[in-house]
C-alpha cells in the first residue's frame, strides 16, 4: 500500500530556516496564497497551506539528499519515474492534506475534538516559527500566522483521528502468520581471476555494522522513497534507508546477471562457482567435525552472519531450505543460489522476539489499511477537486534546510560513490533493514 508523505510532529516545527537560491533561476510570480487549491466537499484548502506543506517538507530532506552528493535535488527526476522529487512531493503533500480535510470533516462522528488549550497551544507554535525566520525567508515559503497555524491545526486533527478510524481492526495474530526463523549463515561467492576475494571481504557488511545501520534506518520507513511505493523520505536517516532500498536492488541485479552468466556457461564463471562450492564444503566439514561455526568462518577468511526471515523471504531457496527445520539444525550440503553457496545452520524455527515484532508490524499494517480505505470511501462519497493550475505554481528554484542540515551539508564531502554499500556477501542482510 503506498504510504502517504512523512508528517510533521504536532507542534514539533523547526526553528530558523537556512534558504539559498539557485543560481540561474528566475523567481516566478508570488504565489496567491489564498486561492483554493483542493476543495474537498465544501471546504477549500488554500494554496497558502499546501506550498508551507511542500517547503516545510523540503526543508527536511533537501540538506539530507546533498549531503549525498545530489545537488537541487528537488528538481531532478532521481528515480526515473518521468517527475522530479518535487512533483513527488507536491503529489504527496497534496494527497496527505486532503486526507487530513476529509479527517476535519468526520471528527464529531468518532467523537475527536481540539481544544480551546490545543488552539492555544498551535498558536504558540506558529508564532515560535515565525519569529524565528527572517523575513526573506518568510516571504518566500509563503509562511503566515494562519497559514502554519492551518496546517498544524491539520496535523493534530489526523493525529487524533487516525487511531480512532483504525482501532476496530483485528489485533489478533497467530505465530503461525508472524512466524520468524533465525538462522546463522556464510556465503561462499564466486570470485574469477579478475576479482580479488579479499577485496570482496574488505566490503563485506559484518552482524554489527548491520545493526548498526538498521537502527538508523528504521525511521525511514516513514519515507523512503522508493520505486514500489512511489514514497518519499523526510529525514537523512530516512535517506539512509533510501541508499539501502537501493543496495537491494543492486543485490538481485548482481543475482540476476550471474543466472545469465550461468545460462550461457561461461567457462570462467562456471570454475568460479566450483571454486565457491569448495570453500563451502570445506567450512561445513569443518562444522560438521564440531568446530564452532563462527571460528571455522574466520579460519577461511568469511564472516558467519545471523538473520530472521519467514517464508516469504527473497532468497527463496534459504527460505525454503529451512522450512520446518528443527532448532539447531546444521543443513547438511551447502544452498545454492545466482549469488553463490549458503551453508546454513538454523538456529530456532521460531524465534520468539522476531516473531513478536512481526506480529507488531502486521497489526500496524492492517492499521493502515484500514485507515487508507476510510480515506478513499470518503472521498468517494464526497466531491474532491484539484486546482492544478496553482498547484502547477509551487517551483524549486531555491534550497531550503534546516540549520543542522545546513551545517551538515556544507562540512561534509561524502560522495555517492564513497557510501555505496557493495553487495558482495551480503544478500540476506536486507531483511534485516526491511523489517
Amino acid at each position: 500500500m503506498k504510504r502517504e508523505w512523512r508528517r510533521a510532529a504536532v507542534l514539533g516545527l523547526c526553528a530558523g530556516l537556512v534558504l539559498t537560491s539557485l543560481a540561474g533561476c528566475s523567481k516566478k510570480n508570488k504565489l496567491n496564497l489564498e486561492e483554493a487549491a483542493v476543495t474537498v466537499n465544501d471546504d477549500e484548502l488554500s494554496l497558502g497551506v499546501v506550498n508551507f506543506a511542500v517547503r516545510y517538507d523540503q526543508a527536511g530532506l533537501e540538506g539530507a539528499y546533498m549531503s549525498f552528493g545530489i545537488e537541487d535535488p528537488f528538481s531532478q527526476d532521481l528515480f526515473g519515474t518521468g517527475e522530479s522529487l518535487g512533483q513527488m512531493a507536491i503529489e504527496q503533500d497534496v494527497e496527505a492534506l486532503t486526507h487530513a480535510v476529509l479527517a476535519e470533516q468526520k471528527m464529531e462522528e468518532y467523537g475527536v475534538s481540539i481544544t480551546d488549550d490545543d488552539k492555544a497551544a498551535i498558536t504558540a507554535a506558529a508564532t515560535a516559527f515565525i519569529e524565528a525566520n527572517d523575513e526573506e525567508t518568510l516571504e518566500e515559503i509563503g509562511a503566515t500566522q494562519e497559514i502554519v497555524e492551518r496546517y498544524l491545526e491539520l496535523q493534530m486533527i489526523q493525529h487524533r483521528m487516525e487511531p480512532e478510524m483504525s482501532k476496530d481492526i483485528d489485533t489478533e495474530v497467530s505465530d503461525e502468520e508472524a512466524a520468524q526463523r533465525r538462522i546463522e549463515y556464510v556465503l561462499f561467492t564466486p570470485v574469477t581471476e579478475e576479482e580479488s576475494e579479499s577485496e570482496l571481504e574488505s566490503e563485506e557488511i559484518t552482524p554489527a555494522e548491520t545493526e548498526q545501520q538498521t537502527e538508523s534506518e528504521s525511521s525511514l520507513e516513514e519515507a523512503s522513497l522508493v520505486k514500489e511505493t512511489a514514497t518519499m523520505t523526510a529525514s537523512a536517516d530516512e535517506t539512509e534507508e533510501l541508499v539501502a532500498d537501493e543496495t537491494e536492488t543492486e543485490v538481485e541485479t548482481t543475482a540476476a546477471e550471474s543466472e545469465t552468466e550461468t545460462e550461457t556457461e561461461d567457462p570462467e564463471t562456471a570454475a568460479a562457482m566450483a571454486k565457491a562450492l569448495e570453500q563451502a564444503e570445506e567450512f561445513l566439514a569443518k562444522v560438521k567435525s564440531g568446530e564452532d561455526f563462527s571460528t571455522a568462518a574466520e579460519e577461511l577468511g568469511k564472516n558467519a552472519n545471523e538473520t530472521t526471515l519467514d517464508a516469504d523471504y527473497y532468497v527463496s531457496e534459504v527460505a525454503e531450505a529451512t522450512e520446518g527445520l528443527a532448532d539447531d539444525t546444521l543443513i547438511e550440503t551447502p544452498i545454492k543460489t545466482d549469488s553463490g553457496y549458503y551453508v546454513v545452520r538454523v538456529i530456532s524455527q521460531l524465534d520468539r522476539e522476531a516473531t513478536d515484532a512481526e506480529k507488531e508490524n502486521i497489526i500496524e499494517q492492517r492499521k493502515t489499511d484500514r485507515i487508507a480505505e476510510l480515506y478513499d470511501e470518503w472521498a468517494e462519497a464526497g466531491e474532491v477537486t484539484q486546482n492544478e493550475e496553482a498547484i502547477a505554481q509551487i517551483v524549486f528554484d531555491y534550497v531550503l534546510m534546516t540549520p543542522t542540515e545546513a551545517e551538515t551539508e556544507a562540512q561534509t564531502d561524502l560522495t555517492p560513490a564513497e557510501t555505496e554499500l557493495t553487495p558482495a556477501e551480503t544478500e540476506l542482510t536486507p531483511a534485516e533493514t526491511e523489517t
